[in-house]
């Protein structure tokens, strides 16, 4: 695999994770993570919002720089998976409504795992 495209997609995963981690805090009213202030609590919601925005984007960038319709493929499918799952998360909560264990189950392999599969991508580049 060429080095500079496995940077590229090890970049967009943490990009990820790090846009998540924003994301979720202003969803679930987090003032703290791990012990620290939440982004949106130091920065503001419209600042935290643009600054993710940005870098789910710019991460997507460099992704379809590589030229590998494979790989921009991929990303997309797997943040749509983990779009559908956080919404689920928030409609359960919101609507008071407890899951099954096994929704609960489907809808975390959909979200939150898909980082850790995303980040083991073997793709063909």
């Amino acid at each position: 695999m060429n080095k500079e495209k496995y940077f590229v997609i090890t970049f967009l995963v943490k990009l990820c994770i790090i846009l998540l981690c924003r994301i979720d805090d202003m969803q679930d009213n987090s003032v703290l993570r791990r012990g620290i202030p939440t982004a949106h609590a130091v920065y503001g919601i419209p600042s935290t919002i643009n600054a993710a925005n940005y870098v789910h984007f710019e991460g997507l960038n460099r992704v379809q720089s590589l030229n590998q319709p494979d790989a921009m493929a991929l990303c997309t499918g797997h943040l749509l998976e983990l779009y559908h799952g956080q919404g689920m998360e928030i409609y359960w909560r919101d609507n008071h409504t407890c899951p099954s264990v096994k929704e609960y189950k489907e809808i975390a392999k959909k979200s939150k795992n898909r980082f850790r599969s995303m980040s083991t991508i073997q793709l063909d580049l």
